[in-house]
């Protein structure tokens, strides 16, 4: 028993330190790039072009489950299944933003730049990332991986609050901006380098026809068609609404400027943007931090319960979030509290919400696909991660189309959460038609062992 709590432990650290670094990986994107747009190109960017940016690093997310069927079927006697995918792609996503600090353009080209590195450092994360997911799965018991979810996407948030947030603000001060490059490249390769430490089931080598025909059932099940649009759905609000809610509080503020497609710095400069915007994002980040944490708990008692709840929670904050600023547009004191206040809120919807179904897709995986964990389980965090890119892809295609036409800046997030809502809504309806037993702890448990180590 000691042994295995020993055990326990050791993989959390490595589990959490792992997606600590992810998270400077996904947070300096987010975070760092569109104040450095700014201080490249004299205190304004495009915000149409940098959205679309955005979207173009999002997709590695929404095609991550191609490594899935790959780390369940092809892995090393000596490494295991899932080492060899977690460094090998893991060292390629530190290589390329390596690349990135040795050469990115100072002009109007940057745009189309910091889109290639983007999308490069995010297929060594994403893909990465898989593997490790897979990890997780193979070696956490059942009951303790609401926990064990919780406590990894924690560290993720705090990770993109130390490298998108201090480290960020403190690099964008001292114009090193390059060296954060360097500094992230090293840590997602000595990252991904530390699972190598986790002792991994022995290599068993799956038929090539009985794996296709597992793969052909996931495709051909109608129960599996409503948790692909279930988890769709469920993850088109997360990226846009953290995007776009700070440009709405900073609005509010004066501290920027939004017309048509154009962001301008109008207090301040970008170094001071990039203050403004963590504060925000770090109150966001927090929110994660208690939501996940509290749902991880409850997830372990009621797992239905803890999911309906969330979503007829986050449906209405995300409509309602726009009205104070509009209200109090300019009154930069109310602004910053309404904006802290909303965004612990909203974080900690948000946390609770990505927590939860990601527990939940992990309990239907070792449910309906014990010997394909991999492949099903990328395929369903795919999916989730494809409804971010496409909610990122909906907010350029819904302010590109509005700018010219409505001049309120807030109309146009408010039209833009009116979609995300009802996509919200519909993944809510879709997840009550699962059935239960598929995914309560109270059910399956006395089948654990045999599920865990299939």
């Amino acid at each position: 028993m000691d042994s295995e709590i020993k055990t326990h432990k050791k993989h959390v650290k490595i589990f959490s330190f792992y997606y600590f670094i992810e998270g400077y990986s996904q947070g300096i994107p987010i975070l760092v790039f569109p104040p450095y747009l700014a201080k490249v190109l004299g205190g304004s960017f495009n915000l149409a072009l940098w959205t679309l940016v955005a979207f173009i690093g999002s997709l590695p997310w929404a095609i991550k489950a191609i490594v899935g069927p790959l780390s369940d079927k092809w892995g090393s006697k000596k490494l295991g299944y899932r080492f060899p995918w977690i460094f090998g792609f893991g060292s390629v996503g530190g290589f390329f933003w390596l690349m990135m600090a040795i050469y990115l353009p100072i002009n109007e080209t940057i745009y189309l730049f910091f889109a290639i590195y983007y999308f490069a450092t995010q297929v060594g994360t994403a893909f990465s990332d898989t593997a490790l997911d897979s990890l997780i799965l193979d070696v956490t018991p059942k009951k303790r991986l609401g926990k064990i979810q919780g406590s990894t996407w924690t560290c993720m948030i705090l990770g993109q609050g130390a490298g998108g947030m201090l480290l960020g603000l403190i690099f964008l001060a001292l114009d090193i901006i390059p060296w954060l490059f360097v500094l992230t490249g090293f840590l997602m390769i000595l990252a991904s380098f530390l699972p190598y430490l986790i002792h991994e089931e022995p290599f068993i080598k799956i038929p090539t026809k009985d794996m296709l025909l597992d793969i052909k059932s996931v495709f051909s099940k109608k129960r599996n068609y409503t948790v692909f649009f279930y988890t769709f759905t469920g993850g088109i609000i997360a990226n846009v609404l953290s995007q776009f809610f700070n440009y709405v509080i900073l609005v509010a503020m004066g501290i920027i400027d939004v017309v048509q497609t154009i962001l301008s710095i109008t207090s301040g400069n970008p170094v001071e943007l990039l203050g403004w915007s963590s504060v925000f994002l770090f109150c966001y980040g927090l929110g994660i931090v208690i939501g996940s944490m509290i749902s991880g708990r409850f997830l372990d008692r009621n797992r239905k319960m803890t999911v309906i709840k969330t979503y007829l929670l986050y449906i209405p904050v995300a409509l309602i979030s726009v009205v104070p600023f509009f209200l109090f547009n300019g009154m930069f004191l109310v602004a910053l509290l309404f904006g802290i206040l909303l965004q612990i809120i909203i974080g900690a919807l948000q946390g609770s919400l990505t927590v939860s179904n990601q527990t939940i897709r992990g309990d239907l995986t070792k449910k309906y696909y014990p010997k394909l964990k991999s492949t099903y389980f990328a395929l369903l965090v795919a999916l989730n991660n494809f409804g971010q890119s496409f909610g990122v892809y909906l907010g350029f295609l819904i302010f590109n189309t509005f700018a010219g036409l409505v001049m309120n800046f807030y109309l146009i997030y408010f039209i833009l959460m009116c979609a995300c809502s009802s996509s919200l809504g519909i993944s809510m309806l879709l997840f009550r038609t699962i059935d239960p037993k598929d995914y309560e702890l109270g059910e399956v448990e006395g089948g654990e062992k045999d599920i865990q180590f299939t």
